[in-house]
């Protein structure tokens, strides 16, 4: 009897050693398990923040180069913008090689010219007027055909033509006496050279010299925009 008691507590020491036994590998492999899970979780960490940096540094490089070009551009723009400042403030400086009396003389003639387009557009507007007049139903002078009455429309239209390019005129003969005033007459306002003094005897309100006036004419080049040499040439 004695045996078998021994026996069973044997087996039960035995089973509660299997017991801990378990219990300890449990443990030991959830231990594990938070171990490779926290490794795990590190390890992505890790790549996020290097994938980040990867990305801030490409923006960054990115928006560094934008710059660069906005500021290349802007410093482009800055510099074409003071040529042309430039080069207009040296046509702006230079003087007429005229003298007073020779700018006396154009003066003379411009006034002239002025006081000869004024008169005529006096006339133009009242034979407009005329026609006008008959068109909004005074039928005392109003013709009676229709061939008249078709007449009168062209002429009318024709006036009105006339009036404006004499009002253009007037405007370059105005701008001209100006010139003579702050002693720039005479002096080409696309290439900053003297105008021809037998031009300006013929027009005495140009302000471009024949090349350039050509040139335009030609269209090759924009009314204010400075010429190329090779242009010039060409032209001559």
């Amino acid at each position: 009897m004695a045996k078998k008691a021994t026996a069973k507590k044997k087996v039960a020491k035995k089973a509660k050693k299997a017991t801990k036994a378990k219990k300890v590998t449990k443990a030991s492999s959830a231990t594990s398990a938070k171990k490779v899970k926290k490794a795990a979780r590190k390890v992505a960490k890790k790549a996020v923040k290097k994938a980040t940096k990867k990305t801030t540094k490409k923006v960054a490089r990115k928006t560094v180069k934008a710059k660069k070009v906005t500021t290349a551009k802007k410093g482009a723009k800055k510099s074409a913008s003071k040529k042309v400042k430039k080069n207009t403030a040296k046509k702006a400086l230079k003087k007429t090689s005229l003298t007073k009396k020779e700018l006396g003389e154009f003066r003379g003639m411009l006034l002239d010219k002025r006081r000869a387009i004024v008169g005529d557009m006096n006339g133009i507007s009242a034979g407009a007027l005329g026609v006008n007049r008959q068109n909004s139903g005074d039928l005392s002078n109003m013709p009676t055909h229709p061939a008249d009455i078709g007449t009168d429309n062209y002429e009318h239209e024709f006036s009105l033509g006339l009036l404006e390019s004499e009002r253009a005129l007037l405007g370059e003969i105005d701008e001209a006496l100006e010139r003579v005033d702050n002693k720039s007459y005479g002096i080409c306002l696309g290439t900053g050279e003297a105008i021809n003094k037998a031009r300006l005897r013929a027009r005495p309100w140009s302000k471009y010299c024949i090349e350039y006036a050509r040139m335009i004419e030609k269209g090759l080049i924009r009314p204010g925009s400075e010429p190329d040499e090779e242009q010039l040439e060409e032209d001559e």
